[in-house]
């Protein structure tokens, strides 16, 4: 089978697959507890329960759990409806998210949110990667040196780490040497950012959490996995010929190594998305993990869907993009 086939048959194949997670998440998250009708309403005065069935009715009837006529309307149909809404790139309007008395799309919610987790992602797994593979060669290399071990039990400390009390710290130590626990406010946001100083200075604390966090796995998978390369024959022949260490390490080694890491890279990458989530929370970062969490926090079922639609889909996609990077890594690999 050609590439151009395997990547038609792929893409196909993630259309059921994603059919099946939209309609499994769907149906978790309306059997969850919680009533999301009273969330929205809040603490609303009502003096007598027909006012207070009044408010919940017509909430609900806004909400679309409810008909006219007040009958519950079913979850498989609210989930047909979901379908062909995103079929048309339409997640709906989110039910905590108000803008000029009624809900806000989520597309645009997410398009004005995207950009600062892209950005907090994006840097920080730069970051990881460059630093994860610095790290691993030269742990690898100089094996049970002062290095190696030093850079290992660094490594064990770091994986060991929740990610949200790793930027727990980080902002600690940041207060006590800088007076600045990263925080970020309002002016840090104000477009255009490119030119907001305030954005970057409140955008290191989380790159650095995120890409600590991520580093630690990475350089530990290269640090392996160059190990086992270094140990086989052909680079002890090429070692035997006199070629330079460079050249073995970097030409022969280190891209023989490369297929189980860049399977690892493809598949963390939605995993930063998850894992920004805390990060963001901690310090006030007003991206798609903030969003996702107001979403759970609220009973926000279309936000809830919307995010849970979004990070599936972008694994797929990792995965997909993953596999047709073997390609061009190992010219063996066929499809």
């Amino acid at each position: 089978m050609s590439l151009r086939g395997f990547i038609v048959r792929r893409t196909i194949y993630i259309i059921p697959v994603m059919l099946g997670i939209t309609l499994m998440n769907f149906t978790l998250i309306n059997i969850s507890p919680g009533d999301p009708v009273i969330i929205r309403i809040g603490l609303i005065q009502c003096q007598t329960i027909e006012c207070y069935n009044s408010a919940y009715n017509k909430e609900a009837i806004e909400m679309g759990l409810l008909d006219k006529d007040l009958y519950t309307v079913p979850w498989f149909e609210r989930y047909v409806d979901f379908v062909n809404n995103l079929l048309h790139f339409d997640f709906g309007r989110s039910w905590y998210y108000q803008q000029a008395g009624q809900g806000m799309p989520i597309s645009q919610i997410i398009a004005d949110r995207a950009v600062y987790t892209i950005t907090l992602n994006i840097l920080s797994f730069i970051f990881s990667l460059v630093l994860a593979t610095a790290i691993g060669v030269v742990s690898a290399t100089r094996q049970n040196s002062i290095w190696d071990r030093s850079l290992t039990v660094a490594m064990l400390l770091g994986y060991s780490m929740p990610l949200f009390w790793l930027a727990k710290l980080l902002m600690l130590m940041s207060f006590y040497m800088f007076k600045f626990t990263g925080v970020a406010n309002k002016d840090a946001f104000e477009t255009p950012l490119i030119l907001n100083g305030s954005f970057y200075k409140y955008l290191i604390l989380p790159t650095l959490a995120l890409t600590l966090g991520g580093l630690v796995f990475m350089a530990r998978l290269v640090r392996s996995q160059l190990l086992e390369i270094l140990r086989q024959d052909y680079v002890t022949t090429a070692k035997a010929k006199g070629l330079d260490r460079r050249a073995v390490i970097y030409k022969h080694a280190f891209r023989n190594g490369l297929l189980p890491i860049v399977t690892i890279i493809g598949n963390s990458l939605p995993g930063l998305l998850a894992g920004s989530v805390m990060v963001e929370r901690v310090f006030g970062w007003p991206g798609l993990g903030t969003v996702f969490l107001e979403g759970a926090l609220f009973r926000d079922y279309p936000l809830m869907m919307a995010t849970n639609t979004i990070f599936p889909f972008l694994f797929l996609v990792a995965r997909l993009l993953t596999d047709i990077t073997y390609v061009f890594i190992d010219p063996r690999i066929k499809y």
